[in-house]
């Protein structure tokens, strides 16, 4: 049973046997804040590009930034008064704040800096530069040539019939006005082939565009598409399940790659939604979204990312996690890699943790999120408190060795989970302690006894939680669970914690026997 990456990948091999290079394509409109949905599309050829490199094949990885492309609204979180732009090209409208060449380039760089911790090396391709320079001069005017059979394909796939005046004047081709700089403008005339547009534009302006020598023009997606197919021999590109519907994207785009520019059209995956747990919507760069890359980045580690999205088949969608959940995550991975390091895991579960670990060396051992996020509050986030405290639980770890997750799960629990941030009492819980039974005031002053007595060991510590509240020798859940709650409640000022015996075996003596001796 193969991998789905490797599965599209021989696919791949089987169709091009004498391919010397296989391109594999991704992109996006910086239209706002790019984010975990849009990572999918780059992921998904990334796993593809790594499954047939392993299959010895040279690849081209290639990720376009449609740039040239309008502005069509403005997202959330940007001044209103932008809406002046709506029309121009994503590089010809300025950084909304200011600290960026453009708008394109400002959404674009969190992105580059995400792509480069997770550890995707892409060719990337500007699109502002590839259409202003003129790469796609002749293939513009060949489309030109042929609007009238573009203008057939896009109808055949619609339900109202087509119209005679409507097809006559139909230019598949947005032209930036050489006055305002929006694409406000309507085609009104050619020469004998097509080579020179004359337009007008809602701005007043009248004029000319030779497509030879003047570049301020764009084709329309679906035309695009598959014109930048051929230009970069494209064999292998996924789309979102917005583009993959009938009559949607991919489709109307592949007769005309086949019909109007002459190549069949790439193998194609289509990828499902990525959401925020809780979320019924997708992403939408235009609204916004704390489901951005470079903020997941801070919770989850490259690894966990990218184990996220290759254990999962492309078509399927899934949530991604950032309430308790975190832990959960976590907790998954490394019972995974657990069984990848000791030859227990079955095939899938083997390439799902090499396609994970890309980044990662060799020796790359995890530590547990869910210790990090027990004891590092309790030490107020003192990473070298932290490692003491962890290596008395019997972890023999490091500072570097903890560092990575520690800084992620600090800012999970400050950001998203405060309430799991739990510290030692500054003083003895009095007000709790008048409210404890006799029995319940014996239970304590068992344990503190025996903490005062001698230095247990875990396995120590741990029996002799379970046997102070045991009745005659013979446990009881129920009482178990309310010892549990006192010591909680006395040492943290809640009736849940850390695992306990663990919590008591690594935290200091002194100060746990302050909270502990009330009589």
């Amino acid at each position: 049973m193969l991998h789905w990456a490797d599965e599209i990948a021989r696919k791949l091999v089987a169709k091009h046997p004498d391919l010397e290079c296989f391109t594999c394509a991704s992109g996006i409109s910086p239209s706002g804040p790019v984010h975990m949905g849009n990572l999918r599309e780059v992921i998904t050829t990334f796993f593809v590009a790594k499954g047939l490199r392993d299959l010895g094949k040279k690849v081209r990885f290639i990720y376009s930034w449609d740039e040239y492309d309008r502005l069509r609204k403005v997202p959330n979180g940007v001044d209103e008064q932008f809406a002046k732009y709506i029309g121009m090209p994503y590089t010809g409208v300025p950084d909304p704040f200011g600290c960026h060449n453009s708008y394109a380039e400002h959404f674009e760089a969190p992105f580059l800096e995400a792509l480069k911790e997770l550890g995707i090396e892409v060719e990337f391709l500007h699109q502002t530069e590839r259409y202003t320079r003129g790469d796609y001069a002749d293939a513009i005017i060949e489309a030109m040539q042929k609007r009238k059979q573009i203008y057939d394909i896009q109808y055949s796939f619609k339900t109202q019939d087509a119209d005679a005046t409507e097809r006559e004047h139909y230019y598949p081709i947005n032209i930036y006005c050489e006055n305002c700089g929006k694409d406000t403008t309507t085609v009104v005339g050619q020469n004998d082939d097509a080579s020179i547009l004359e337009y007008t534009c809602k701005c007043g302006h009248h004029g000319k565009i030779n497509l030879h020598t003047q570049h301020n023009c764009k084709l329309p997606w679906k035309v695009d598409w598959p014109m930048r197919w051929r230009a970069e021999g494209v064999v292998f590109e996924p789309g979102g399940r917005d583009h993959s519907s009938e009559g949607g994207s991919y489709q109307v785009s592949s007769v005309i790659a086949r019909e109007i520019f002459g190549i069949e059209p790439p193998m194609y995956q289509m990828y499902d939604f990525v959401r925020l747990k809780g979320q019924t919507t997708k992403i939408s760069s235009s609204k916004g979204t704390d489901m951005l890359p470079e903020i997941m980045l801070k919770v989850y580690s490259p690894e966990i990312i990218l184990w996220l999205y290759t254990r999962f088949l492309p078509e399927k969608s899934f949530d991604l996690a950032l309430d308790s959940d975190v832990l959960r995550v976590y907790h998954e991975f490394d019972r995974m890699y657990q069984k990848y390091r000791d030859g227990s895991a079955d095939e899938i579960e083997r390439r799902i943790m090499e396609l994970s670990l890309a980044g990662r060396p060799a020796d790359f051992e995890p530590v547990s999120a869910s210790l990090i996020a027990s004891f590092a509050p309790i030490v107020n986030f003192d990473i070298d408190l932290l490692v003491e405290v962890m290596n008395k639980c019997g972890e023999k770890v490091t500072v570097d060795r903890v560092r990575d997750r520690f800084e992620r799960i600090k800012y999970w629990m400050e950001h998203y989970c405060p309430e799991q941030i739990v510290h030692l009492l500054s003083s003895p819980n009095t007000q709790y302690w008048a409210t404890m039974s006799d029995e319940e005031k014996a239970w304590i002053r068992r344990l503190s006894s025996e903490m005062q007595s001698r230095d247990m060991s875990l396995e120590e510590m741990q029996a002799l939680l379970y046997d102070i509240p045991k009745i005659d020798g013979e446990e009881n859940k129920q009482r178990q669970k309310r010892f549990f709650e006192v010591v909680y409640s006395l040492l943290l000022g809640q009736t849940k914690g850390p695992r306990l015996y663990l919590f008591l075996a690594a935290v200091n003596k002194d100060q746990l026997l302050k909270l502990l001796q009330l009589d």
